[in-house]
């Protein structure tokens, strides 16, 4: 994911997503994870995570027989209602809201914690709070994801270290550790000469940090 939804497609984005997943749940009788499993392995979600008008245009039940067929198991017919009141009309709607609002692509939001399910979950308290609300727990999910993940802080929990120790025999500031571990540097970034004292420190490779 290189770029957010340009705005002007957003709101469509969101109507697709959200009747896409409540016509698929509720009108055809999709298991919620699995029908957004297949959704996210049918060469759709990335395209539409670019706002691509192609799929962004279709209505939510259109978007859901072409995951269907994409995915080799079509649908039941059923009537073409869509509920926007239901908590997988709103985890549709969320989604491609969080897409466009933290510039994240909808698979990387799934993979990082940010899942419809964990959504759909939350429908009962999130969906009357504002959406600032829903975005502030994604946000923290993103964080939590990428220092769970985070190469230097497994590595130095590895070691036994704590950050104020491996920042003293690296010579790096324990600013600089912290930043790398919560992903707001880049540790590729940093010097080569860098980079190895931290390998020295930590008893591991480059390429274990990077």
């Amino acid at each position: 994911m290189t770029s957010a939804f340009n705005q002007l497609y957003l709101d469509d984005a969101q109507y697709a997503l959200g009747a896409m997943l409540d016509y698929a749940v509720n009108t055809c009788g999709q298991d919620l994870s699995v029908f957004y499993a297949r959704f996210l392995s049918s060469g759709i979600a990335g395209p539409f995570s670019r706002a691509n008008p192609k799929y962004t245009g279709l209505s939510g039940i259109e978007l859901a027989l072409l995951v269907a067929q994409r995915t080799g198991d079509p649908l039941p017919l059923g009537d073409a209602f869509v509920d926007v009141g239901s908590p997988e009309f709103w985890t549709g709607w969320t989604l491609a809201y969080l897409c466009w609002n933290l510039n994240v692509g909808l698979e990387t939001l799934q993979q990082r914690g940010v899942t419809v399910e964990m959504l759909c979950s939350r429908f009962g308290t999130l969906h009357e709070a504002p959406v600032s609300t829903t975005v502030e727990l994604a946000k923290k999910r993103l964080r939590d994801s990428l220092q769970k993940d985070n190469p230097l802080k497994r590595q130095r929990a590895a070691a036994s270290l704590t950050q104020q120790n491996l920042a003293r025999l690296s010579g790096h500031s324990l600013r600089a550790i912290r930043a790398w571990e919560q992903g707001q540097r880049s540790l590729s970034c940093a010097s080569a000469d860098g980079i190895r004292r931290l390998c020295l420190v930590l008893g591991c490779r480059m390429e274990d940090l990077i």
